[in-house]
């Protein structure tokens, strides 16, 4: 999900409860504390459920699993998506927020390994704009000449528009903080399309009757990884350990980060 910004941007800290604490790999003042950078905007890996102001979602299951898991006490950041990775600068910290891997991201942070796969780029659209597909269903890239397009800004949707919007010809772009901006602008302005992660477009149109969405033509899949401070490869072993916990098969045939993916999926998040 996203690109980051290179300076320094304050966030709001909201804290998601204390789990038991015990002594982290860092130096900082709180060494046994476990910072988490999110952005709570983005269902169903993190956001704000209708009618509450707690922050749930896929992400923040891992986060609290990982807490768990080395008695850490975890305090969870919610800001704006685009300053994650600018914002790690502590040896205590994590970006979870469904951060796509990108070689220009991996310069600034270190990744663990990938826990989903499946991060299509897709379209949401008014139904009643009918716009062409290919036989396989994916938004042909030929409805993009002479349109708009809208997005969030830091994402790899900001980053796939800016690689083809010459080839696409595309009209005109425009970004907002929040994927719910951008929708409402998507359904107010004529030819206009929102581009952002599949899972996060299927979220939208289940809560939109008016919005469908497809997958891009040609556009391949993006993976998702939790970042830390560039060189903090301790902190990022320990991470990878708890992932693969997570992604381990039950005798169902799926992982807890699949079960939570399912059940993030069918809550309704708040506008």
């Amino acid at each position: 999900m996203k690109l980051k910004k290179l300076a320094a941007v304050t966030l709001a800290a909201v804290s998601l409860g204390t789990v038991a604490a015990f002594a982290s790999c860092g130096k900082d003042d709180a060494k046994d504390t476990l910072i988490v950078y999110t952005e709570a905007g983005f269902a169903p890996w993190e956001f704000t459920a209708k009618g509450s102001t707690d922050i749930i979602g896929v992400d923040i299951e891992i986060a609290k699993y990982i807490a768990n898991k080395y008695d850490y006490k975890l305090d969870i950041i919610n800001g704006t998506f685009d300053s994650i990775v600018a914002g790690i600068s502590e040896n205590n910290a994590l970006g979870i927020a469904g951060i796509s891997w990108k070689a220009s991201r991996a310069e600034a942070v270190e990744y663990s390994e990938f826990y989903y796969g499946g991060a299509f780029q897709a379209v949401v659209y008014l139904k009643s704009a009918a716009p062409a597909l290919t036989e396989d269903n994916d938004f042909a890239i030929s409805n993009f000449d002479g349109a708009k397009v809208v997005y969030q800004t830091g994402t790899t949707s900001q980053m796939t528009i800016e690689e083809n919007e010459a080839s696409w010809k595309i009209e005109s772009k425009q970004d907002f903080t929040q994927v719910a901006a951008a929708l409402q602008q998507m359904k107010d302005t004529a030819n206009t399309y929102l581009i952002v992660d599949s899972q996060v477009a299927a979220q939208l149109v289940a809560e939109n009757s008016s919005c469908a969405y497809s997958t891009i033509e040609g556009v391949e899949a993006e993976s998702y990884g939790v970042v830390a401070k560039k060189g903090n490869t301790a902190l990022i072993e320990k991470v990878n350990a708890a992932l693969n916990e997570l992604l381990a098969k039950g005798d169902d045939g799926k992982s807890q980060i699949d079960k939570w993916l399912e059940q993030y999926s069918a809550i309704e998040p708040a506008e």
